[in-house]
Formats: C-alpha cells, structure tokens, sequence
C-alpha cells in the first residue's frame, strides 16, 4: 500500500528522538531501492518518533516489527511520513557526527540538499530523514559515527536529531567480553527464603546472569510485605516463589527458574535431593532454624552455603560464608566461637514475628538497607563460584563473616560493634569444632 505523506509536524524540535527496531533496520538495509518512505508514530509526551513501517520496495511498505516486551514504543498518537535514503558514501555521517559535537548547530538548507540530492522539500513544514550509511568508513565508526543518523529538515537549517537503532544484541550478551557469561549461565543456585533479602538477592543473581535458579519458600506475598520487597502490590495473595519467577521470566527470561512453595525445614526431605543439584545455596530466610537446617544439609552435601539477615532489629547486616572445607566450620561452629569470645547473642530476636499486626518485633529494616543486604548476597555468592570453581581471583573476598552498618548503635559487643554507616567488617572463621555433628558427623559414633 501507498502512504499519503503530512507536512504538519511539530516545530519545537530541541530533544526530539527517533527510535528504529531492529526489524525496521534490517528493512532499510536490506531494501532493492535506494531512498523510500518511512512511516512513524510521534508520541508527544517523550517527542519520540516510532518508525512504523518502511517502503522497501517502489509502493510496497512493510510494518517493522516492534517486539510487545518494548511497550513504551507502542504509541497510536499521530502518524507522519518521512523518508530514508542509503548513501554512496558516509560524507553526510561525519557532519552529524560534528554536528552531535557542536549543540544547537545546524546545516544550511540549500548546502544539505547539495550533499543529499533527492531529499524531499520539506516547504514550509518539516521533513524528517533517516540516511544509512551501508559502507561506513571504519575510522569514522571508531570515532562514535553510526550506520543510521537521523535528520530534521527545515528551509531554515537542517539539525541533526538522535536516533536509537535496537541492537543486534541485547541483555547480557553485551558483556560478554568482560564477564564470564557463559560460565555464570551454566550455574544454579538454590536461594532459601524468598522475602525482602532473598527477593533482592534472587534479581541481583538474575542480573549477574546465573542461568538456573531454584527459589524455596512456603509463604505467600500480603499486604505488609508491598513496603519492602521488590514484588508490588499486583502479587499480593500469590506464593513469593511463583510470583517472583513471573517477574522473572518476563525481566530475564533466558534464565530458568523453578519454584518450590517448601519449607526448609518441615520439608527437608525434598531439600536435601534438590541441594545435591545446584552449585551454591544463599540462604535469605528469616529465624535461626532455616539457617541452621541450610548450614548443615550444604556441608553434608559439600555445597558452599551464603547466610545472609539483618540483626538487632535492622542495625545491622550479617553475611556468612560456608565452605564445605577443613578451613571452616559450619555456623553452629562459627556462633559458639563467638559466645566463647563473650559476644552478645544477636541472632535471637530473628525468632519474633514482625510486622503482622502483632505485639512482637516492629518493622524496623528499611527497604533500601535489606535490598543492599540481598544485592551483597549475591555478590558474594557469585564470587565464590567464581574463584572456588574458576579459580577467578580477582573475586577473592576479604573474609568469611561480613558484618554491614546500616544504622548501628554502637552498644554491641565485637564482632557487632560497628560505629558508622556502611562499615563493613570482614573476619575469618574457626575450623570445624571436634564435636561437631555437622562438620564430623563420626563424633556422633
């Protein structure tokens, strides 16, 4: 079909954008004419141009594909006809590239048709062009200069207007050369506890591009979760688990997620089976039990554990690393060292319930404080497998046992007596104790 061209357009034109799919690219570069028409949606609120669809061929036009996921770029506002043309040489692409240099430039009417014949008189509206450059001169790619530039033409000067081309590439592959992408997609994790850390935790492993994760959790996301987590209020009523693969498979959907409404501790049976398949077990969940029950079924299964909570009603954050190793012992190994030390018992008040309504714990943790908790569990457990696995040393830890200021009160005894903000201090671990049943289960004999 034939598209009837508009002249009327907007004529404030100082931060208008065009946007081209990748579908609407390949259009163009594939085409078996030289110059043709393009169709766009302009949304006014974000002065954005939407390349609809293209004449490829003399009077043919085909839409460009725009994918659902992009749902910003799927406007209906007013539509307007410009035009493309691909160039014999990439002369044009190195006056937009000075022109992006030099804001507020612009290129006299007549001389830019004198670089451009064939460009459409824009008469007393404005044209919009998008060239493509097929042979771009590599020098000028090299100094930022694009395939595509887009134009806006006036009688009074011809400006240059940015345009965003979707990339051949997306997500994670982009860092493919700096990060070990492939590595990281072949590894599974199990994270325990699905809360406000574990929620946090499990996007901040999505976002380091682990490829398997099994998410345990029993509870469902209410009311009084909204404040914290990174789930909003369109889970409330579903399981954590369920409702943060959803998201999950929409943000990341390349990573493979299974959901386990279990509970690590009444449902033992199908955890232990399930640790002997992954990598690394993060455990997030809240009360002393789940962490220990984590600590010992990780170490019976040589598999690394990662303890992460927020203690003293949120003043602080703990993050424990366990290696299934003679060098460290498991936490019950790790808490009795400690009270032999004479430090105070922090862990306790992990068994009161909060936020519920209730006479116990308030709700003290802030947001931001337990996503950066989770955000931390992460790292930590992405490198170890990195190091311990890949021998990766540049994502050596300082330690094992991390404890993080968030708003300490300095009335704790060590290693809890951090004085400010954001101090972090990192310490070792004690070997395994002789008698312990987790870490020598032969002294049970």
């Amino acid at each position: 079909m034939t598209q009837k061209a508009q002249t009327t357009m907007p004529t404030d034109r100082t931060d208008a954008f065009i946007v081209l799919t990748r579908e609407g690219a390949k259009l163009i570069a594939d085409s078996t004419i030289t110059a043709g028409g393009i169709n766009l949606r302009y949304a006014s609120v974000s002065d954005t141009y939407i390349v609809h669809s293209i004449e490829k061929a003399r009077n043919t036009w085909i839409q460009a594909d725009i994918l659902r996921k992009f749902t910003a770029l799927r406007w209906n506002d007013t539509s307007h006809v410009g035009q493309w043309m691909n160039l014999a040489s990439s002369d044009l692409h190195l006056h937009h590239l000075q022109l992006l240099r030099r804001p507020g430039t612009a290129i006299p009417y007549e001389a830019f048709r004198a670089m451009v014949p064939g460009v459409r008189d824009p008469s007393t509206g404005l044209g919009l062009l998008i060239s493509y450059a097929s042979d771009l001169d590599p020098q000028l790619r090299g100094a930022g200069a694009s395939e595509f530039a887009g134009w806006l033409i006036e009688r009074d000067g011809v400006r240059l207007v940015q345009i965003a081309v979707e990339p051949a590439i997306l997500g994670l592959d982009h860092l493919r050369d700096h990060w070990p992408v492939d590595l990281l997609a072949s590894t599974s994790i199990m994270l325990v506890g699905c809360g406000s850390i574990g929620g946090a935790a499990a996007q901040a492993l999505a976002a380091y591009g682990i490829g398997n994760m099994h998410l345990v959790d029993p509870d469902r996301f209410l009311w009084h979760n909204t404040v914290r987590h990174v789930l909003g209020p369109e889970s409330v009523s579903r399981h954590k688990v369920d409702a943060l693969k959803s998201r999950h498979q929409q943000r990341w959907p390349q990573q493979n997620v299974t959901a386990h409404r279990l509970d690590v501790v009444d449902d033992v049976h199908h955890i232990r089976p399930l640790i002997d398949t992954v990598d690394i077990v993060p455990c997030t969940a809240d009360g002393i039990a789940p962490r220990r029950v984590v600590s010992h079924l990780a170490r019976r299964a040589g598999k690394p554990a990662v303890l992460a909570c927020v203690l003293d009603h949120g003043s602080l954050g703990e993050i424990l690393r366990l290696r299934p190793t003679p060098r460290y012992g498991c936490l019950l190994c790790s808490r009795q060292y400690l009270a032999n030390l004479g430090a105070i018992d922090t862990e306790a008040d992990q068994e009161l319930d909060y936020g519920t309504g209730h006479t116990h714990q308030p709700m003290t943790a802030i947001p931001p404080d337990l996503h950066l908790i989770g955000t931390l569990t992460a790292k930590v457990a992405v490198a170890t497998i990195l190091e311990s696995r890949h021998g990766d040393h540049t994502q050596r830890l300082p330690g094992e046992h991390a404890i993080i200021g968030l708003h300490p009160a300095n009335n704790l005894t060590a290693p809890f007596d951090l004085t400010h903000t954001t101090d972090i201090h990192w310490a070792t671990i004690p070997p395994p104790r002789s008698a312990c049943p987790t870490c020598n289960p032969t002294s049970l004999k």
